[in-house]
């Protein structure tokens, strides 16, 4: 598989701006995404074992990768918050 020109370019950015290398990156993206990767290949087992309740089981999956997604970018603004509060005690 290769990658698209706009991720390509994307990446670069990212790696111009920030001097992480795109393979670092997409690593740890990955990485941080195997539960819900394992659980999109465990939804196929299923939706193929169980065809009737195929629709069924890949919206849980998705609600499940969506849960935590959420469970994610609350993490990240609760850091935000504290890295504004060390800031402003900081500037006293």
């Amino acid at each position: 598989m290769t990658i698209s020109d706009d991720l390509k370019a994307a990446l670069a950015d990212l790696n111009e701006a920030t001097g992480v290398a795109a393979a670092s990156f997409v690593g740890e993206i990955i990485e941080a995404n195997i539960p819900m990767i394992l659980g999109i290949a465990n939804a196929a087992r299923l939706a193929k074992a169980e065809p009737g309740r195929a629709l069924e089981i890949m919206q849980r999956s998705m609600l499940e990768a969506v849960h935590g997604a959420n469970v994610a970018q609350m993490g990240l603004m609760d850091e935000q918050t504290r890295l504004r509060t060390f800031q402003r005690k900081g500037e006293e």
